[in-house]
């Protein structure tokens, strides 16, 4: 039962992990922790990395998504790493506190996570196109 709690001063940016196993009160317990580091450096983004946590209901989930909306101010970016197989409940989370005005996405690459609570669209592809380079004689 762990936790780390990384405050990133380039980036104006709290990256929390879980790792192990904690009882649902504990979860709750670090994320006022961290919101409240939050607060006091006046930053609003964080990603928070579940994939290391042991077990993590879809309650558990919800009840910690929930409480982000009352611990964070509205213009908060919060990315929420999880594995593939809690997508489901993750994408149905994020909806719910959404519509109380905090920006969650859901990832399963923390990679991804950072880059999009610190604005960075992913790279559009280009297309190729073929082009003519060749110069036939028209017979």
């Amino acid at each position: 039962m762990s936790y780390f709690i990384n405050p990133v001063e380039e980036e104006q940016c709290v990256f929390l992990t879980y790792e192990g196993e904690m009882p649902p009160v504990e979860v709750v317990a670090v994320r006022y922790e961290t919101t409240g580091l939050l607060a006091a450096k006046r930053w609003n983004r964080m990603v928070v990395d579940f994939t290391e946590l042991r077990t993590l209901t879809p309650l558990e989930l919800f009840v910690f998504a929930k409480g982000l909306s009352a611990d964070l101010p509205q213009n908060a970016r919060v990315a929420l790493v999880v594995h593939p197989e809690q997508a489901s409940y993750a994408k149905q989370v994020e909806n719910i506190v959404r519509n109380d005005g905090v920006v969650l996405t859901s990832f399963f690459d923390p990679k991804q996570a950072t880059a999009w609570v610190n604005g960075v669209k992913p790279q559009k592809r280009t297309q190729l196109r073929p082009t003519n380079t060749c110069e036939c004689a028209k017979i």
